[in-house]
């Protein structure tokens, strides 16, 4: 569990998201194989409702080292992701956490 989350008081028991993980998903969404898409599309929405998930995205999204491709799917992917929240407003099971909407927000 990262200390982050302990120091705001974030319940222990919440799964958090594997970096590493979700870069090679997002990999997979970017690759061209029908099955590596189908795959990674589905371990990406079980990630999503993962304590760190939007925040690994846009860390993904916004590191230059990585290929273009794989930032693009990152930045596509947390915008779905993003927008989906701010419309459905179910905060207490999605992955960001009540603290962390104004992080969003700010």
């Amino acid at each position: 569990m990262h200390s982050s989350a302990r120091s705001q008081g974030i319940n222990p028991s919440i799964q958090a998201v594997s970096p590493e993980e979700l870069y090679q998903v997002i990999v997979d969404a970017s690759s061209q194989d029908v099955s590596r898409i189908k795959a990674s599309s589905e371990r990406l929405q079980a990630m999503l409702q993962m304590f760190g998930s939007y925040d690994a995205l846009q860390e993904i999204a916004s590191r230059t080292a990585y290929p273009l491709p794989i930032r693009q799917q990152a930045m596509i992917q947390f915008k779905n992701a993003v927008l989906g929240y701010w419309r459905s407003r179910k905060c207490a099971q999605l992955s960001v956490h009540p603290v962390l909407n104004i992080e969003i927000r700010s």
